[in-house]
């Protein structure tokens, strides 16, 4: 821009020389250089942040798929680059494994249920063997007190006494062996969680939830709107739920989001909601209009990476900020593909004066894209 102020001043000066309005000496052909000195100072310097500019970009989410469950693929449902809904199959994984866990965690849950049924019996079977290990020490107990008496009156010998006690301890433990099976039954029938259900009754069904959800994600969907690219599985292949084996990448076509870099010295002047103009390589010829809908407290420089490394110095440069900006046709998000790059334009409230110029700008660089592949 400034070669073509500078052009056109020279052929002003020509003119004028021609007519002979001004003389045609080294003074007046030097003023072009005071020209030049003008437009930096006072025009082109102003505009970086009265209007600054930069490249800007159309990004869109892609998602790694990555199955839940580990297995043989049986059918690939999607084709590539073909749109989606959200929800819509993209292959299925051999069921059949999974189908095996859940048939094994219903026999399971049978198990504990008949289980449970099993140690009620336990305890009513442990309480009455420990009423009649109760019922038994207290004959021994009251035979032993009859003997006792007989001893000391002379009628029958200390012998019997001695066989009183040793009956007597036998009924002791017996009872105390039926106290513990008791408590060893009540343990496992008391045994619940939070809504009452037999502790091992709930680890059964958790186990069948478990085998359940295995089964239904042997069907993978799509996570929103969009499309697969690149697609290289196959029937066949094998897959896995480990991050570093995707099967395929989708793009979610839901949103759309135009990032643009500025320079850390002009963001000072950028607010949100001040006008943005766009100009696309994939629509040469034309400005597309917008406005600053969010401004990156961060950028990667920012970021603080754990490490068992002492920071580097030296390494710190002054790297773009990145904001987002808003159309204000939404239907231009069609015409924008993923990837479309091109120029914006910010038109903040500092120096107003530089606006045109920058307009001018970007208008020649809108014409010129349909001649330059290049930014």
């Amino acid at each position: 821009m400034i070669v073509f102020m500078t052009l056109a001043y020279v052929a002003v000066l020509f003119v004028l020389i021609k007519v002979k309005v001004l003389p045609n000496t080294k003074t007046t052909w030097l003023s072009t250089v005071v020209w030049v000195v003008v437009l930096f100072i006072f025009l082109f310097i102003p505009m970086q942040w009265g209007a600054p500019s930069g490249p800007v970009k159309v990004q869109m989410r892609v998602v790694q798929i990555l199955p839940n469950v580990s297995g043989e693929v049986t059918n690939v449902a999607v084709e590539a680059n073909t749109p989606l809904k959200a929800g819509d199959v993209l292959f299925e994984i051999d069921p059949e494994p999974y189908e095996i866990a859940v048939a094994s965690a219903k026999a399971t849950l049978a198990r504990a249920e008949a289980q449970g049924v099993q140690d009620q019996a336990n305890l009513a079977a442990a309480e009455a063997q420990l009423r009649q290990a109760e019922a038994q020490q207290a004959l021994a107990a009251r035979l032993y007190r009859d003997d006792e008496e007989l001893v000391k009156s002379g009628t029958i010998s200390e012998q019997r006494l001695e066989q009183r006690q040793a009956e007597l301890d036998a009924a002791i433990g017996a009872v105390e062996q039926s106290q513990a099976a008791v408590a060893r039954a009540m343990i496992e029938v008391n045994a619940v969680t939070e809504d009452g259900t037999l502790a091992k009754i709930a680890e059964a069904q958790a186990g069948l939830r478990q085998a359940q959800w295995n089964l239904k994600e042997t069907k993978i969907r799509a996570p929103s709107d969009g499309y697969v690219t690149n697609l290289a599985l196959t029937v066949g292949q094998r897959v896995t739920n480990l991050p570093l084996a995707p099967a395929m990448a989708f793009v979610d076509t839901s949103e759309k989001g135009l990032v643009a870099e500025v320079h850390q010295i002009y963001r000072r002047h950028i607010e949100i909601g001040q006008p943005v103009e766009m100009a696309f390589k994939t629509l040469p010829g034309t400005l597309v209009t917008g406005t600053v809908e969010q401004l990156l407290d961060i950028s990667a420089q920012g970021q603080a990476a754990v490490t068992g490394n002492v920071a580097a110095a030296g390494q710190t440069q002054a790297e773009p900020f990145l904001l987002r900006i808003k159309l204000d046709n939404p239907d231009n998000e069609a015409l924008l593909p993923a990837g479309a790059a091109g120029t914006f334009a910010i038109y903040t409230n500092s120096v107003a004066a530089t606006h045109v110029i920058r307009k001018v700008m970007l208008r020649m660089t809108s014409i010129v894209n349909y001649i330059n592949p290049a930014l």
